[in-house]
């Protein structure tokens, strides 16, 4: 009979509710039926916890209703990242005199992306960012970061075949304010579970197990096949065909353009640098906690003898000097692979209680530029330990590897701008430690320790450098 009573009570209180009663009223309801002792003081809370979750799901259901379904469907996510950096290089002079130029940098970025699933197969991503730093005075395709007190590591001018010209290093200075800009757009359609083909300026669709040839914050343009079809959890082929444009240069004859460039064309048919890559990979797990990751891949970057890159830094072995930065002596066809294999739980219970490591794993990668006969090969050899993800307090990561980038292995623009600016010619470590704060928060502490690769042909001076990287990260 109680049961009734109290089912007979709820429905009445719920009709009421629909009928605009305040929240006051059946307060005041429930209240009178608990003094008469039709309801205890348990049910009573109970009821009130019932209705305010019916009231909470009608003003949902009621908003969700008066808005656009791209609003409802809209994904907003970002992150803020804090970076105190200090770098030291070892320069050798005339006569064998040594200096050491040292520079102590604050620095922060920004970025905010919106994704709109515009139907159930196709979505349209958009991302802005602080808009990195550049010594020509205009972005950086390799960097969002902004500098405390202006860029002025970089020079403010330099000189070209026509003379000296000096930039403004992006209106940065003192409190100055930095510009925000697109840091990529494109869509993705999705028409079957193993087919995604995505368009525009992207995230970079081609997988690496860490930075060897492309630096992260690069966000090409172009567009991308994808072919993955997950047979079991042991096998999972997937597959990425990417075209890149390099450059969009005017139609020409042959004669020189303004900048310095010079290509080859006839009667007004332009030939733009831009790149293929094909990747062909598998992944899965081998056993219940070992798991694989290993994709073959092929760069064609067609016509490099067309263009200078306008960001490259340096290390590529240039033909000629024209303008700024002369032509490609070699074409850039590279052929090679990478691999990462680990282990989750590896010590299962074997290691006291309070110390507990979560995965191991090693990878690697090698390319051949198959064009030039020496200074051709990019490979890197690492290991990590920790948490797959960095998502909360008491999670944490160790990263270290060795790489190398032979003179021509690979165009200079591309690569890790951390690693020795981003040049070719180099090698050394990086070592990273990431340990999570809060949730959505982690601290990351990175050191590089870099130098100019001194191959026996070549006579090069050593120069090497001591990058350290304390940054502060906010996701959200």
């Amino acid at each position: 009979m109680k049961k009734i009573v109290l089912t007979l009570t709820a429905a009445i209180i719920f009709t009421w509710q629909t009928m605009s009663f305040a929240s006051s009223s059946v307060d005041a309801l429930i209240q009178k039926l608990e003094d008469k002792g039709i309801l205890t003081n348990q049910e009573a809370v109970q009821i009130k916890g019932e209705i305010a979750t019916n009231e909470q799901d009608s003003m949902q259901k009621s908003f969700k209703s008066q808005v656009p379904d791209w609003i409802n469907n809209l994904k907003v996510t970002g992150d803020f990242r804090l970076r105190d950096q200090y770098q030291v290089r070892k320069t050798v002079g005339a006569g064998g005199s040594s200096a050491h130029l040292a520079d102590n940098r604050g620095r922060y970025r920004a970025r905010l992306n919106f994704e709109d699933q515009v139907n159930d197969k196709v979505k349209v991503i958009v991302g802005i960012a602080t808009n990195g730093e550049n010594s020509k005075g205009v972005g950086n395709p390799r960097s969002n970061n902004i500098t405390f007190g202006g860029n002025n590591s970089f020079a403010s001018s330099f000189t070209n075949s026509s003379g000296t010209t000096s930039y403004t290093n992006n209106g940065e200075g003192s409190f100055n304010k930095p510009s925000i800009v697109l840091n990529k757009a494109y869509a993705v359609y999705t028409p079957a579970s193993w087919l995604t083909l995505e368009g525009g300026k992207m995230d970079n669709p081609i997988w690496e197990p860490a930075s060897l040839l492309w630096d992260p914050d690069i966000t090409p343009e172009g567009g991308n096949i994808q072919l993955q079809k997950r047979f079991n959890d042991y096998i999972t082929p997937f597959a990425n065909n990417s075209i890149f444009v390099l450059k969009d240069l005017a139609p020409s004859t042959g004669a020189a353009i303004s900048t310095g460039t010079v290509y080859s064309g006839t009667n007004g048919v332009k030939t733009d640098p831009y790149m293929f890559v094909s990747q062909e990979g598998i992944k899965g797990n081998l056993t219940e906690k070992v798991y694989y990751k290993a994709a073959a891949s092929y760069y064609n970057v067609n016509n490099p003898s067309h263009f200078p890159m306008d960001f490259r830094a340096s290390g590529n072995t240039m033909s000629s000097t024209v303008g700024l930065t002369g032509t490609y002596s070699y074409n850039y066809n590279l052929v090679g692979g990478a691999v990462d294999l680990g282990i989750n739980d590896p010590f299962g219970e074997m290691l006291p209680s309070p110390i507990y490591i979560p995965q191991v794993g090693t990878f690697g990668s090698y390319f051949r530029n198959v064009d030039p006969a020496h200074q051709n090969s990019a490979w890197m050899m690492g290991a990590y330990m920790g948490s797959s993800a960095i998502n909360g307090f008491g999670t944490w990561k160790i990263q270290s590897y060795y790489k190398v980038l032979e003179s021509d292995s690979w165009l200079d623009a591309f690569p890790d701008d951390d690693f020795y600016s981003g040049n070719t010619n180099t090698a050394g470590w990086r070592n990273q430690l990431d340990v999570g704060l809060a949730k959505n928060i982690w601290f990351t502490l990175s050191y590089f320790r870099t130098n100019i690769f001194k191959h026996p042909s070549i006579a090069t001076a050593s120069a090497p450098e001591d990058l350290f990287q304390m940054d502060l990260n906010f996701k959200f």
